[in-house]
């Protein structure tokens, strides 16, 4: 039985949702609210000791890294190939998949500015350093830190901006070859990036809309039915987020 422990459309925890779906395996859902700090609990950090989302667990082994997760599930379960058979292809999909992953930074410090800082400062002083004393990976420590200490400098968040159009510009130039980022087939590639472009969308649009290729393929991914499911806020697996912050992950 695989089991999935998510937040639903966080980036990551999308990248893994649409890989199960496009390969049409069924799994026992676990939503981890992250504004309940539910992914710091001694249970879940005994599953994933970096205490980010998501982790799947099948046949006693908890899997961790949503690029690591979704080839791992292509290995165990090959019916519905996710990975093109050309090596070349396959080099070309991990380029991207692992690009994505490069990327992340520069996505998470553009969001937690734009989403997440006036959570954070819901937090009183106490609760704030009882959080970030449960949060074991030092440099999401840090970055919660930053946040709750007035967010990042004008120079930081341009620097970041600048990674995520750079990004942008090289999926269009990709997109030349083919209509998807591997070439001719869909593929993980296109899993692990179109949830860094859909971020990158909701925080700068215009970055897509001066490159058409890019902007294309988004709405041809955003089109097929898995995408358009998995992307749907308000279901079982992508509820509504809470309203106010909570430390009851920690108690």
């Amino acid at each position: 039985m695989l089991e999935l422990y998510h937040s639903g459309l966080t980036t990551c925890s999308k990248q893994v949702r649409l890989c199960l779906a496009e390969k049409a395996l069924d799994y026992v859902s676990h939503y981890i609210e992250l504004w309940r700090y539910e992914n710091l609990r001694p249970e879940y950090l005994a599953l994933n000791p970096n205490g980010v989302v998501p982790t799947l667990v099948y046949d006693g082994r908890a899997i961790t890294n949503s690029l690591v997760i979704n080839e791992y599930l292509d290995d165990v379960f090959p019916e519905v190939a996710m990975r093109p058979a050309d090596a070349g292809a396959r080099a070309r999909m991990r380029l991207w998949c692992w690009t994505a992953d490069d990327v992340h930074p520069a996505v998470t410090n553009a969001t937690y500015s734009a989403f997440m800082k006036s959570h954070a400062e819901e937090l009183a002083p106490d609760d704030i350093e009882r959080m970030l004393a449960a949060t074991p990976v030092p440099e999401r420590r840090e970055r919660w830190r930053r946040i709750t200490e007035g967010g990042f400098t004008e120079k930081e968040l341009d620097d970041s901006f600048a990674r995520l159009d750079f990004t942008v510009g090289r999926v269009d130039a990709a997109l030349a070859d083919g209509p998807f980022l591997a070439g001719a087939e869909y593929s993980l590639a296109d899993i692990s990036m179109l949830a860094i472009i859909h971020r990158i969308n909701e925080l700068r649009p215009d970055f897509l809309t001066r490159r058409p290729r890019a902007a294309d393929w988004r709405e041809r991914m955003m089109a097929r039915p898995h995408v358009a499911r998995v992307y749907a806020p308000g279901t079982a697996e992508t509820p509504p987020r809470p309203k106010g912050v909570s430390l009851a992950g920690l108690d």
